[in-house]
């Protein structure tokens, strides 16, 4: 006999409608599963939640259930009962239920997945659903376009050095507004090269500037000259600009003399992934290193123990790597980024920070129940229970306890799930194909962690 599991899901508003009602739905699924031939083992109930989302308590008690291998098929008294949301629907049904050999069976639509009609309507659910996922996109990207032609940064989620996001535009961040200036005085007016400012910066603003990347995308980002640039075009913004347009124009100038003299090549010759790459077999990071003479050239990425150029950076003076093709890694890397499954992501990352809040929650209640007991001391301490040096270790012994939770706080807070969410809408949207090289590297580092090079295989490490 097969174990069913009842979901049954009402919003506020449904709870007051005939045969939407949690009884009604609870007696006519238990007396489907009984015609069937079913034992119905568990009711998984929500009231008052929206069909819209994911996050309810019922819903994922069950998908716990099915992953512990407790039920054999799910039954609801309507699609709609179990998701309003195509993508959501087909999710549960391939992803959860099917891969995890459990049936669903809704009872008003006769939809069976242990049948054929039932696993081909899968696939239409599925086809609706990219659908929808395209339509989304594209009004996204279009929405984008609109705003960017209006003179309004995009908010993809990166705000750019020097400016606050706020309300939906940019404001000067003074601060921030000063090291850009600073870069720019170094470039144009003092002659220093791109290499020497990152390192001058890094030095000086460790917290804002980390990589060259930074500094490149200062100096060429019409973005601070008050303009917006967005899938290859550039508008008039309403933000205030930073830099003027002759300084910027100066900047331009000489980036386009260097590139001619070979002095500084950046631009689309960046090597995406460099920082974040290393050899699998030895662990030694990689490099961009550029072969063949002036009619052909070929990047490749180098492990440094196989060039041998810094000692101090040779991990194995052996190793055997061989060089990648540049443009066959990032290749590798972009459709990787490309294919994830944004929902699943999404909902594991919520599910981490629904945790990492319950835990904040838990030790603020006991933080509160410690100044409690400070209270409580001290009013022990004034009726003369205490004397002075009693009252000074139990008050020491209790801040230790507070400043140890407080600091477990400040681990928990630190984690990434709540901002990598807000940033997998960039990533959603991202156009591969007209953004810049340096916003590319700038979305690959938001997400991967790590990437490692095994003879001609790319193994990426993703922050989540």
């Amino acid at each position: 006999m097969k174990r069913a599991a009842l979901y049954i899901r009402v919003s506020t508003m449904e709870q007051a409608k005939e045969g939407y009602s949690i009884p009604a739905q609870t007696d006519k699924l238990k007396a489907f599963a009984k015609a069937k031939d079913m034992a119905v083992t568990k009711v998984y109930t929500d009231p008052g939640f929206s069909g819209a989302k994911m996050e309810r308590p019922a819903l994922q008690e069950m998908i716990s259930d099915i992953q512990n291998k407790k039920i054999d098929v799910v039954l609801v008294y309507k699609l709609d009962r179990l998701s309003r949301s195509q993508k959501n629907t087909l999710y549960l049904i391939e992803d959860v239920f099917l891969k995890n050999n459990v049936d669903f069976i809704s009872m008003q639509e006769s939809f069976d997945t242990s049948t054929p009609f039932g696993r081909a309507t899968i696939g239409m659910l599925s086809v609706f659903a990219q659908l929808e996922r395209d339509t989304i996109t594209e009004r996204m990207h279009m929405g984008r376009t609109e705003r960017a032609k209006q003179g309004y940064y995009h908010g993809s989620g990166i705000v750019p050095l020097g400016y606050d996001y706020v309300d939906g535009e940019l404001i000067i961040n003074d601060y921030e507004a000063q090291i850009i200036q600073e870069i720019y005085d170094l470039y144009v007016n003092q002659g220093k090269g791109q290499q020497y400012i990152t390192k001058r910066m890094v030095a000086k603003y460790p917290d804002k500037v980390k990589t060259l990347t930074i500094v490149k995308y200062a100096l060429t980002n019409p973005l601070y000259i008050g303009k917006i640039s967005w899938d290859g075009k550039v508008y008039d913004g309403h933000h205030t600009p930073i830099i003027d347009k002759s300084m910027y124009d100066k900047a331009q100038e000489i980036i386009a003399r260097k590139a001619q003299k070979g002095g500084e090549q950046h631009g689309n010759q960046l090597g995406l992934l460099l920082g974040i790459t290393y050899c699998g077999k030895c662990g030694a990071k990689v490099f961009r290193y550029v072969s063949g003479g002036k009619k052909y050239r070929y990047n490749y990425y180098m492990c440094r123990s196989v060039k041998k150029m810094l000692p101090s950076l040779v991990k194995d003076w052996n190793c055997k790597q061989p060089s990648l093709r540049q443009e066959v890694v990032e290749k590798k890397v972009i459709d990787s980024l490309k294919s994830l499954d944004f929902k699943k992501i999404e909902r594991e990352l919520k599910q981490v920070e629904n945790k990492t809040k319950s835990k904040i929650s838990t030790i603020n209640n006991q933080i509160s129940k410690k100044h409690n007991e400070k209270q409580k001391i001290l009013d022990l301490y004034q009726y003369g229970t205490f004397d002075v040096t009693m009252l000074n270790e139990r008050m020491k012994k209790i801040d230790n306890e507070i400043n140890a939770l407080t600091a477990n706080i400040s681990n928990l807070e630190g984690t990434k799930s709540e901002s990598l969410i807000n940033k997998l809408e960039t990533l959603k949207t991202f156009n591969w194909e007209t953004e810049t090289t340096e916003n590319k590297i700038l979305i690959i580092k938001e997400f991967v962690e790590r990437i490692e090079l095994y003879d001609d295989e790319v193994i990426i490490k993703y922050k989540f």
